[in-house]
């Protein structure tokens, strides 16, 4: 197996040492193609967002009400999830 040659994304830092990482002909890597074409027009940082996370917080605690557990969330201890933790808790 020949070893890959080292190369980093034009548009940020992410580089080869990612083993499944892809470049495409500018050099730019698969996460911000991904990130452009997929996340970034559906991200609503406006009320729009707001109104989207509530409705799928609603929906979890109605589905779950009476259970021992009303929601389950991923925390890593960062400060994303620490803030879903803390926004899905609140009343």
């Amino acid at each position: 197996m020949s070893a890959r040659e080292y190369h980093i994304c034009s548009n940020c830092v992410m580089d080869t040492t990612d083993s499944k990482i892809a470049f495409d002909d500018k050099g730019v890597c698969d996460h911000c193609n991904d990130f452009y074409n997929n996340i970034l027009p559906n991200w609503h940082t406006d009320g729009r967002g707001q109104q989207a996370l509530e409705r799928i917080v609603d929906k979890v605690k109605k589905a779950r009400k009476g259970k021992d557990f009303d929601c389950i969330i991923g925390m890593s201890g960062g400060v994303d999830s620490s803030y879903l933790v803390y926004y899905a808790k609140r009343d």
